[in-house]
């Protein structure tokens, strides 16, 4: 395991994203992947940073990866304050954003980005986080595309919920929807998808998106939900993004 140990203040965040960035680029992630360990390392660190030392007496963190078959394994390692992951609220994602509590959406990043997240405290090591993300997957075969067309309003949204239920109800758990051929969407639309999302999550499945119109896409960025849900260029991106972990 390559380790770097530097001292928990925010002047260390960009060394540490050039240690994590050159580790993953050694272990052969692609960009995006990149990108999403880059971000959870960061948001990590951060949390040690800020919650775990007193800032007039910062200590250390230790920052170490090494790969092993599929798996990129990175382990950050503080001697600060005892961390119980229980003890954050998950943040509401769902509310609207002035409604919505400040705080427990680095931790909330971290568990989505990452394939795997495990926090312990050791008396002889202190505060232990263990991030994994996959190297390589196969995407699913098991993805179920949906293509939507013209309106999705207060009309036309309970024939989407009603076709989606059809497929979740024969056992369908990862679905993708084609919004390439959508020229509206009102609120209506947007809570038929949110309770769409919510279905499919509460079965262990997963909800994405793609083909945004511009128009499209600004609805959901006004509304924040952007940040909800995962949203993809194009529908061959988005299929074979269910096989590279979390979006």
């Amino acid at each position: 395991m390559e380790t770097i140990t530097i001292t928990a203040d925010l002047d260390a965040l960009a060394k540490i994203s050039a240690f994590i960035t050159e580790a993953a680029e050694r272990c052969g992630l692609d960009e995006r992947a990149t990108w999403q360990v880059q971000l959870a390392v960061d948001e990590a660190a951060t949390n040690v940073i800020q919650h775990a030392y007193d800032q007039e007496n910062p200590g250390d963190i230790t920052l170490g990866w090494f790969c092993e078959e599929n798996r990129f394994v990175i382990t950050l390692r503080d001697r600060g304050r005892q961390f119980d992951p229980e003890s954050v609220p998950p943040p509401d994602i769902n509310s609207p954003l002035e409604e919505r509590q400040v705080g427990g959406l680095g931790l909330y990043l971290i568990t989505r980005l990452m394939d795997e997240a495990r926090f312990d405290f050791r008396p002889q090591e202190g505060n232990v986080l263990t991030m994994v993300k996959y190297l390589s997957m196969s995407p699913r075969d098991d993805v179920v595309v949906m293509p939507i067309s013209g309106r999705v309003d207060a009309v036309t949204a309970p024939q989407l919920n009603k076709a989606v239920h059809e497929q979740i109800s024969s056992g369908t758990r990862f679905m993708l929807l084609d919004l390439s051929d959508v020229t509206f969407l009102s609120s209506s639309g947007l809570r038929a998808l949110l309770l769409i999302r919510k279905e499919l999550m509460t079965l262990g499945g997963e909800l994405r998106l793609a083909g945004l119109q511009p128009q499209v896409h600004e609805v959901f960025a006004l509304t924040g939900f952007t940040q909800v849900f995962a949203i993809h260029t194009t529908a061959e991106e988005a299929r074979a993004s269910f096989g590279l972990g979390r979006a």
